[in-house]
């Protein structure tokens, strides 16, 4: 038959199943977004750097030179977006911007008001 599976509690805490359980979030309505200007060269850096920390965001090159980047996360990931910006920006130079244009909700919203 076959040894007995381990309780969860006699396993280390590297191979306990550690999800969180509840209610998922509720899917956003748009995508969080920022601008990055850095220069052309750390690109590919800032993409593995990025990468490092769980794929929380991914970005498009807008311009090549200065490089321009329009960076897009879940808008509950931002916490975790902006912490990486922050730790990246020790290893790189970089400018962070907010995305100056507003989105679809945005402009209904504003349109709706008197």
């Amino acid at each position: 038959m076959g040894a007995p599976r381990p309780s969860a509690d006699t396993l280390p805490p590297a191979l306990r199943d550690s999800r969180r359980t509840g209610s998922p979030l509720p899917p956003p309505r748009r995508s969080g977004r920022l601008l990055l200007r850095l220069a052309p060269e750390n690109v590919a850096l800032f993409r593995f750097l990025l990468e490092a920390y769980d794929n929380c965001a991914y970005f498009t090159v807008l311009e090549r030179r200065p490089a321009l980047l329009k960076l897009v996360f879940s808008p509950q990931r931002e916490r975790a977006a902006r912490r990486a910006l922050a730790e990246i920006s020790h290893s790189l130079p970089l400018r962070l911007e907010e995305w100056p244009l507003p989105g679809p909700s945005d402009i209904s919203d504003t349109a709706a008001r008197p």
